[in-house]
Order: structure tokens, then C-alpha cells, then sequence
């Protein structure tokens, strides 16, 4: 007997074209997810993401409590000589802070690479480090963000009067302090040991200069006309030409006293730090009408500001020019840093400076917590930086380090990371570490962890009556393993390891230790020890992996080598460079050394005069030797006429313009003929061999030259593998894949991809389908999806059915408003299960990080309410697969390619029977 009484016939509805809209809804901000750490006692990370109707916004925020004491601010800065650009985690890491962001502009110094000095006055440890006259003297521009000895934080213009004074009471104004000259140093100049090793000293540009030499607060000695001088790192030169120098030769002679005078709209002696921006965004609790200076457009920015009580430090960066965050314009930042609770904040250097890091709770180790615009940190001139200046304490917390999935009866290593009392990382003897699991059964052998039923269980770990949890999820056992290579060409003598996942029936996934599964290979191609492989035989094969029932397989080609000179130096083939440039040193075509033929290539340098890396370089014609396909090694040899303390080195080019530095030897302690090699195996499609060149790393001088002949390719010829030697991965079958058992409260869904019929048998099939879903379901009502009105969804007893627009590939560009309405409707049911249905599947959104939150929001509403939601969209042939308890069906239904009255019972719709929360699903034939 049957008992169905409720059917509904849901068709057509994944090839619609949508056409409706949520007018009303206001535009602004669609989901937005924050997270919260200590990075240390007074000290958190914020990191807050938006998903808005015109973007994504990513957000980092420290917070920074100025009255605890424990915590420091301080201005970063390159140790050795301001003038050093140094990107902020170096910075960082090298002054032992907790944090830091960027801070104050910079400008490029001329002709020196890397070099740059920073822009307005900057103050650290309540020293002056950089500071000029002219800045702001003629109006409010460009702001300092300063904090004094109490914690005080300003926001002010400065305007610096900078003087030196002589031992008969006269003055003379200082133009800049560690920075270049504006005038061509005819202003007065001081530099300091801050600034350089060195003084300018003479030259053609400056043949008249004049430098006083002070030591200590008293002149050493007045230079003129002379090269530069080693400036006394307690001192400082004082640099001049014109008026200005004869200034100082009238009024200073060596042992007089030097007094040199700052003055600025605050009193300097009492700050710890300042470093300088631009615009102040906020002036007590409102934002200027219009900014000091704009920087106008969208971009990556920095910030920093306070609360109103002051005690309260906000420094904010956000993101931008990329698709996870577009930036934000110098407005938007000022309303940004108001809704953060800055009641005062100032703009700092943004674009591609824009950077903070952080350190990850209980750890030493500083990251880079944003995503800078440059795709790598630059190198930048002051950073803001946050330390802890807390005594070590004792153990207070601890934090557990384990995967949340493990599958039932495998291992997972666990650790511990202690904290102490101002949060700061306490070493953990891991071997103390006691172990105890609740909510499901498991077992611990040391620090490695079997679960051995499947649920959410909680491990804890307790050190000295200190105790820590967390929660995991142990899995049954996998339907499917996916090994790290489906495909692998290996060398002989080369191994790779690789790692295993495995998939659940609900689509939870966990890494397998390599010692729980069952590793084979075939043939003899290959040593196995664990999960790496070795090639040992030219030939093909695979690798089996395997738990329980479910299998994968890699195929494996290993390659024989053959050996090809390509160049034999026979004429003259490259030329002659030097780093730096203008080194001794040639490269010529030489017959007084060979290998072979009538020629070698001469290779001379001279490395005698020069302190730090230096090189000699055979820059090859044309581009470079073309190295072709398959190279895995470059041979030469080499005749070293005398021993010496340098590297021989190669540049290689890959086929996407990046370049690799191999090396042939770092030990060039043989005489005479050697035949050396540099390998390419870690390197994707090598293309040219560039430039080969001696290199000197140590501080030896040393001077000669090496002669090179027949450069050789080692080149892999992979044998094909016959795919039908390949076994097909095992995968066992979906548990939700199964004939239901009906009662008198089921509901059948039938969801068809009909399209719109063309032809004959398409319309033949598309009637087959109504037929028997009638007949099957004595079917007294047929629900069409297609029949659901825009702006609506449709509850059927305990279910709730979504349509989606996604015909632009996304959900917020096809309609506005929609995601807004979407989420209203997820979050409004109260029923068991949700079936949403769209036209593309999220894979193929025209925004990753738009379908990646699609299906986080999908599994933290699954998570949070256990409702059954499953998805519908096109596809080109039938498929189905869980992620993270979510299920994705894929259906062509009538638009399966080539479709004749032959394979005409290919066509499938997916017929889902619902009991209450119990939901299955069987794929159907039309035909059958």
C-alpha cells in the first residue's frame, strides 16, 4: 500500500531566467564575521570582514591599553641607519615587539637603492631620529602622532626650530637633522651616527664642504674640502657649504662646546615617540569638513587613533586593491576609525605600505596579519610598535593544538602552547601533559590520540593543575581518500612523500596519518617507506593507498636520463658584468685552457678591494641557453687554477620570467679540471641558463679566474602510462543515496532539468517525466517551482524551498538586495530542511570569496540549528557531493550532450523522499 499524500513536482526551475528584484532593501552591509585574540595582557587583534552591497572590506584592528603597564609604544625604525628601508615584520622581530604597523611617509633617496629617509619629525625612545625646519612652516599639512612619557597621546602639526649655538652666544638656524639637504647643503645639515657611518665628504658636486666633526658635545675636528669621516656614535658631523660654512669656521674651533636646540609645538622633552602622517581624521569626536591633505581615490590605508579618554590606542589597516578588499577612500577611513571609537585619529602612509603584524596568541612568532596590496611587505621607513614589558610569570593557560576532525580509529598528534598570567608564551614540557576525552571514547599514547567512537567529543589537557580544552569531531570512516598527487614523474633517485585526506559520507574532511593507512605499490619502479616513495627504475606504476574499503591511486612515471652538451665555448658567447658594477674582472674566449676543442671560457674577477657580497658574472647571448623540456640538471666543467674561498653559482629562468639562483659549489677548494653540477629538479619548467658567475660571500679578498667548458643538460625522458593500468579510486556510496521507507507524512521533491524542450524526444521525455511521477506518487497535486513568485519562497509542510538569481554568477549581482532577503528567509524557518536552488553552481561564481562565504553561512546555520540544507544548480552531467554537512547536487536532466533515443535512459531527475528530518534522494530515469 502507498501511502503518499503530499507530492510535488519540482521542474524546470535550475534553467530560469530570474528576473526579479528586492526593491526597499537599503545598500550597505551584507554579512560581516569579526574575531578576537590577546596578543598579549592590554593588547588584542581584531579582525573584522565585510561582505557590502559594492565589495569586500578586510579590517585588522589593535587595540592597545595605554594604561596597562605592561604594554610600550614606541616608534620602529632600521637600527643601523634610518636612512634603511626595512619592511615592518623585520622591524618588528629585530626591536622585539608583539605588533606593529606601518607608520610615517618616506622618500626615496636618489641613486641609492633601498635607501630613503622618512617624512617629518620622528622621535623614538624620546630621542630625535629625523626632523627638518621647513616642515609645516607655512601651514597645517601633514600631522605627528605622538605619545609622551605619561602615555599621552596628540595629534598635532609640528612646526621644529632646530639651532646650534656656539661657545660666543651666536645661533644658527638647522635646516635638517638626518635628512638630505633641500638647498645642496649651502642650509647647515646634521647628521648623525643614526643617519650614516660616514659623513657626505667632498666631491665634484661639493667641493667647498665644510664639516665640524663633533664627539661627545665637543668639535673634534673642522674638515674642509675632505672625503667623508667615520661620524662618533656619540656624535654627529655638521655639514655646510656657502655662508652657512663659513659660518661655522668663524664661529667654532676644535674643543669648543656644541649645544644643538630643538623646539616644537610641544615640549619634546617629554615624548617617548611621534612619527608623522598626513590628515587628521577625527578632531574630538568629529570629522574635518575638510582634510589637512587628502589623498584622494580608494587604497589600501593605515590609521591610528584614540579614545576619548586617550588611554585607549586604535591602529587600523585595511586592505585593498584586490578582490577580498577594494580599500577605502580617506572619508570612509575617518568614519571608519569614528565607528572603532576613535574620538582622535590620523591618517597614515597606506597603499602598498600598508601592513600589520601581530603575534598569534601564546606564540613568539610575529605574522603578517594583512594582505599588502604589493603582494609582499615593502620596505618602509617607521613603523608603530607595540610591546610587552611584562616580568616573566608562570603557567597560567594553555591552548591545544589539534586537528578538529579525526577519523575513528586513526591517530592525531596533539600538543599544548602555555600562556602566563599577562598572556604571554610559556614553554610546555609536553612529555607533563596529561590527557583525558569526554563525550566519546578514545585513547592516548603519549600525545597522539585515537578516537574510538564516532561524535563530538572534548579533549583536555592538564599540566600542574593548569587545564585546557577543545572540542573535536571524530568521523567515521571515510568514503573517499584523496591522495596529495593523482600523477607524479619522478627521477631516478628522487622520493616524494605524499599526505592523504580523507571524506566522510557528510563531507567532513581530516588529514590521515601516513602510519594509519595501508600503503602498496606495484612493480618495482619504486622503494616505499611509509608514504614516500623513491625512484629506483625507469618504468611505470602507481601507488595504492587504503583504509577500510575506500582506495586511491597515484600513477607514477619514471624517467631515464640522457646527457646533452650544449655548449662547448668554441666562439665568444656571452659578455662581462659585476656586482657591484664596475668590479675588475672580463670573460673572453680562451685557448690557454680546455676540456675539449680549441677554446674554453675565461672567467676573471677581482673581489680584493671590497667589503660584502660581491660577483662576477658570464652574461650568456641571445637571452640565454635554451634549456628546452625536461631538464633536471645542469653539468660543466670547471678549471680552478687556484683554490679560493667562492661560490659558483648559475641564474636560471623558468618559463614564467622567474629567476632561481642555483648552486654548482659552494667549496672551490680543488685545482685543476672538475666536473660539477647544479640540479633544476625543484624547478617548474626552467627555460634559459642565464648568467654563470663567482660569487664571494665572506669578507676574503680574493682575485684569479676559473675556466669553464662543455655545459651538459641532464634531460628526463618520462615513459607514458597507459591509464587503463590505473585502477579508478575507490568510493563507497552515499548513505544518503538509498530506497526510503515511505509513510503517510512523506513528501516527495522530484527536481527535473527540463529546459525548454526542442525537439521531439526532449518534449517526449520531458511528458515521461510528468507521467511517472504521477503514476508513481498518485499524485494529487503537482507543485511547480517554476510557479513561485519573484521575491518569495515556498514552505511545504516542514521544508522550506529558496530560489537563488544567480545569472550573473553571484548573488549579489544579480539582483540587489538579494543576499539581505536570502538570509532573512535561511534564518526565518523554522522547519527541519532547506533546499536552495540556483541556476550556477557556486563553484563557478565570477567571486570566490563570495562562494566561500556562501557555503561557511550554509554550515554555521547547519552547525547552529541541525537543519538538513541541501543545493540544486546546472550542470553538464549528474553529480552530487557533501562539504562540511552540506549537500550539492549538480543535474543536466535533458541537457546531457548528444542526447539520441539510444542513450536516452541516460536522463536523470532526482527524486527526494522527506520524513520529517530524515531525507533521501535516488536518481530516476524518465524512461524506465
Amino acid at each position: 500500500m502507498k501511502y503518499i499524500r503530499k507530492s510535488i513536482c519540482i521542474i524546470a526551475i535550475l534553467s530560469l531566467v530570474f528576473m526579479f528584484s528586492f526593491g526597499n532593501v537599503n545598500a550597505g552591509t551584507i554579512y560581516e564575521s569579526k574575531t578576537k585574540e590577546i596578543v598579549t595582557s592590554g593588547v588584542t587583534l581584531e579582525t573584522i570582514t565585510r561582505f557590502t552591497d559594492d565589495g569586500w572590506q578586510k579590517i585588522n584592528v589593535l587595540r592597545v591599553d595605554l594604561d596597562n603597564p605592561n604594554v610600550k609604544v614606541d616608534t620602529l625604525i632600521n637600527s643601523e641607519s634610518v636612512k634603511n628601508l626595512t619592511n615592518v615584520k623585520n622591524l618588528a622581530q629585530s626591536a622585539g615587539a608583539v605588533a606593529a604597523i606601518n607608520a610615517g611617509f618616506f622618500n626615496w633617496l636618489k641613486g641609492e637603492s633601498g635607501k630613503g629617509y622618512p617624512d617629518g619629525p620622528v622621535m623614538q625612545s624620546g630621542e630625535f631620529l629625523s626632523v627638518d625646519s621647513e616642515y609645516n612652516r607655512y601651514n597645517d599639512s601633514m600631522a605627528t602622532f605622538a605619545i609622551d612619557n605619561e602615555n599621552n597621546v596628540y595629534y598635532e602639526f609640528w612646526k621644529t626650530d632646530i639651532n646650534i649655538h656656539a661657545p660666543d652666544g651666536s645661533s644658527a638656524r638647522v635646516f635638517q637633522y638626518n635628512k638630505p639637504s633641500s638647498f645642496q647643503y649651502t642650509d647647515i645639515t646634521i647628521w648623525s651616527r643614526a643617519w650614516d657611518k660616514y659623513s657626505l665628504g667632498v666631491s665634484e658636486q661639493y667641493p667647498d664642504l665644510v664639516e665640524v666633526v663633533v664627539d661627545n658635545g665637543t668639535v673634534v675636528e673642522i674638515r674642509q674640502s675632505l672625503p667623508a669621516v667615520e661620524i662618533p656614535q656619540n656624535g654627529y658631523v655638521i655639514i655646510a657649504r656657502g655662508a652657512n660654512a663659513q659660518y661655522l669656521l668663524d664661529h667654532f674651533k676644535e674643543g669648543d662646546p656644541v649645544e644643538i636646540s630643538f623646539s616644537t609645538v610641544l615640549d619634546w622633552e617629554n615624548i617617548e615617540m611621534a612619527v608623522t602622517g598626513s590628515a587628521i581624521l577625527v578632531k574630538d569626536g568629529q570629522i574635518p569638513e575638510k582634510f589637512s591633505y587628502e589623498i584622494t581615490g580608494v587604497h589600501p590605508r593605515t590609521a591610528a587613533g584614540t579614545s576619548k579618554s586617550g588611554k585607549d590606542l586604535i591602529l587600523v589597516t585595511v586592505d585593498g586593491r584586490q578582490a577580498a578588499s577594494k580599500g577605502m577612500s580617506q572619508r570612509e577611513l575617518a568614519n571608519l576609525m569614528l565607528s572603532l571609537g576613535a574620538y582622535n585619529a590620523i591618517n597614515l602612509d597606506g597603499g602598498g605600505s600598508t601592513t600589520m603584524v601581530s603575534r598569534p596568541f601564546a606564540t613568539n612568532d610575529l605574522k603578517v596579519v594583512n594582505t599588502p596590496s604589493d603582494g609582499g611587505l615593502r620596505s618602509i621607513s617607521t613603523a608603530i610598535g607595540v610591546f610587552s614589558v611584562a616580568p616573566a610569570s608562570s603557567l597560567a593557560g594553555m591552548v591545544i593544538e589539534t586537528q578538529p576532525n579525526i577519523f575513528v580509529n586513526t591517530t592525531s598528534q596533539i600538543s599544548v602552547k602555555g600562556y602566563d598570567t599577562n598572556f604571554n608564551p610559556v614553554s610546555v614540557d609536553q612529555t607533563a601533559v596529561k590527557w583525558s576525552v569526554s563525550g566519546i571514547k578514545g585513547s592516548f599514547v603519549g600525545n597522539v590520540f585515537r578516537p574510538e567512537s564516532p561524535g563530538v567529543g572534548t579533549i583536555t589537557a592538564t599540566v600542574n593543575g593548569v587545564k585546557a580544552s577543545t572540542t573535536i569531531r571524530a568521523l567515521e570512516a571515510p568514503n573517499k581518500l584523496i591522495l596529495s598527487d593523482k600523477k607524479l614523474n619522478l627521477v631516478k633517485g628522487n622520493s616524494h612523500s605524499f599526505t592523504v585526506k580523507g571524506v566522510d559520507n557528510n563531507g567532513y574532511t581530516s588529514y590521515i596519518t601516513p602510519a594509519d593507512l595501508k600503503w602498496t605499490v606495484s612493480g618495482d619502479i619504486v622503494s616505499l617507506e611509509k608514504n614516500k616513495v623513491t625512484a629506483v627504475k625507469s618504468g611505470t606504476g602507481y601507488v595504492e593507498v587504503a583504509l577500510g574499503d575506500a582506495r586511491a591511486y597515484c600513477a607514477i612515471s619514471v624517467a631515464s636520463e640522457s646527457l646533452h652538451t650544449v655548449e662547448n665555448f668554441e666562439a665568444q658567447n656571452g659578455s662581462f658584468m659585476t656586482v657591484p658594477a664596475d668590479l675588475p674582472g672580463s670573460y673572453e674566449i680562451s685557448s690557454e685552457e680546455k676540456k675539449s676543442g680549441q677554446y674554453s671560457g675565461k672567467l676573471s674577477y677581482d673581489f680584493s678591494h671590497l667589503q660584502g657580497t660581491r660577483a662576477a658574472y658570464l652574461v650568456f647571448s641571445n637571452g640565454g641557453i635554451d634549456l628546452g623540456g625536461n631538464t633536471t640538471e645542469i653539468t660543466m666543467w670547471v678549471n680552478n687554477p687556484q683554490e679560493n674561498p667562492n661560490w659558483l653559482r648559475a641564474e636560471v629562468v623558468d618559463a614564467s620570467g622567474q629567476k632561481h639562483l642555483v648552486d654548482f659549489t659552494r667549496d672551490m677548494s680543488w685545482t685543476g679540471w672538475k666536473r660539477v653540477f647544479a640540479s633544476l629538479r625543484d624547478i617548474k619548467s626552467p627555460s634559459k641558463l642565464t648568467k654563470v658567475y663567482v660569487v664571494q660571500v665572506n669578507p676574503v679578498p680574493s682575485s684569479g679566474s676559473i675556466y669553464i667548458d662543455e655545459i651538459s643538460l641532464n634531460k628526463a625522458t618520462f615513459p607514458e602510462i597507459n591509464q587503463n593500468t590505473i585502477p579508478k579510486d575507490v568510493v563507497l556510496s552515499d548513505k544518503d543515496n538509498r530506497e526510503a521507507v515511505l509513510n503517510e507524512n512523506s513528501i516527495k521533491l522530484s527536481v527535473f532539468r527540463k529546459s525548454n524542450p526542442e525537439n521531439m524526444l526532449q518534449k517526449l521525455l520531458n511528458t515521461r517525466f510528468y507521467n511517472k511521477v504521477t503514476a508513481d506518487n498518485h499524485m494529487k497535486n503537482i507543485q511547480d517551482i517554476s510557479d513561485i513568485k519573484a521575491n518569495s519562497h515556498q514552505d511545504i509542510g516542514n521544508n522550506r524551498l529558496i530560489l537563488l538569481n544567480t545569472t550573473e554568477k553571484s548573488i549579489r549581482a544579480s539582483s540587489a538586495g538579494q543576499w539581505q532577503w536570502f538570509l532573512d528567509k535561511l534564518n526565518s524557518h523554522t522547519g527541519d530542511n532547506i533546499f536552495i536552488f540556483m541556476k550556477n553552481s557556486p563553484d563557478t561564481f565570477s567571486d570566490p570569496l563570495e562562494a566561500k562565504l556562501l557555503k561557511d553561512i550554509l554550515v554555521e546555520h547547519k552547525e547552529k540549528t541541525g537543519k538538513n540544507i541541501w543545493v540544486f544548480y546546472n550542470e553538464s552531467y549528474e553529480t552530487c557531493y557533501s562539504d562540511n554537512g552540506i549537500k550539492y547536487f549538480g543535474t543536466a536532466g535533458l541537457n546531457i550532450g548528444g542526447l539520441t533515443p539510444d542513450n536516452a535512459q541516460n536522463v536523470k531527475y532526482i527524486e527526494i523522499t522527506v520524513n520529517g528530518k530524515e531525507v533521501s534522494y535516488q536518481y530516476k530515469s524518465p524512461v524506465k
